[in-house]
């Protein structure tokens, strides 16, 4: 069986996009770490904790929504839980909820206006309403698995 590797044109489509997302990712995750001492990561649990789960998820869950596997996702909690933004509860002896703690929520609301900032400064306001919406249907295109 022969493998063809990506022509010059498809690695420049790859590079290109893969760039895109750690460029923008990256200054939004330090303009969140510089102004409340949250990494993107802990912004991206905190957020999902209050916004899907109400305060609350089993751990699993949380794992799935965040497309992270189960060892990626217990390193980061371990780290906020340190930080005193979660804890970890066993729900029944199999389930492990997480839950957001007041200090969590406290960070949260704190960095939601600071995330917004960014998202508006490092990604939307250098797009025109085409762009936006040529990247949400191409994103649409790309998440669905059927």
């Amino acid at each position: 069986m022969s493998i063809t590797l990506l022509s010059p044109r498809e690695l420049r489509v790859w590079h290109a996009f893969k760039l895109m997302g750690e460029d923008v990712m990256s200054r939004v995750g330090r303009d969140l770490t510089e102004a409340t001492g949250l990494s993107g990561p802990d912004f991206g649990v905190l957020s999902r904790l209050a916004g899907l789960g109400k305060g609350e998820m089993r751990q699993q869950a949380l794992a799935d929504c965040m497309g992270w596997d189960k060892s990626r996702l217990s390193h980061q909690l371990t780290r906020m839980q340190d930080k005193k933004l979660i804890e970890r509860r066993n729900s029944d002896g199999r389930v492990v909820l997480v839950v957001l703690t007041k200090h969590g929520q406290k960070q949260l609301d704190a960095a939601r206006p600071i995330h917004a900032q960014s998202v508006r400064r490092n990604l939307l306001s250098r797009l025109n309403a085409e762009q936006i919406e040529t990247i949400v249907r191409v994103s649409n295109i790309l998440g669905d698995d059927d």
